[in-house]
């Protein structure tokens, strides 16, 4: 399950993730981002994972890499998450290297959100 978080706007979209997300819920959350990226162009987005509880916030990552689309319409990135999985060597992010992207840990989520709307 996710929610779009208070502050998304004009091309920032913030989500939160709170458990495994549903295929439905990818299709859901595509649509959203894809009619927002007709209407504005490029956007910035903020994923944040702290607050997932009982699964592997890089394992979600990665699920959630190669359900969401359009890579190249995405600026700026910042992902929330625990620091663990935030500062090892993984590939997990990969996908995402044409975008700018940020990695912060849950006690800088109102950084995360500065860096993400520029």
């Amino acid at each position: 399950m996710y929610r779009i978080l208070d502050g998304s706007e004009n091309g920032i979209v913030g989500i939160r993730v709170e458990s495994k997300l549903t295929p439905e819920e990818y299709d859901l959350l595509n649509s959203y981002l894809e009619q927002l990226i007709q209407d504005v162009g490029p956007i910035n987005f903020l994923c944040d994972m702290a607050d997932v509880e009982g699964l592997n916030s890089q394992a979600l990552w990665e699920e959630m890499s190669s359900h969401l689309r359009n890579f190249q319409d995405y600026q700026r990135i910042a992902v929330v998450g625990n620091r663990q999985w935030l500062g090892g060597e993984t590939n997990v992010f990969a996908s995402w290297e044409k975008s700018q992207l940020k990695k912060f840990t849950p006690d800088q989520t109102d950084e995360a959100w500065n860096w993400v709307k520029g």
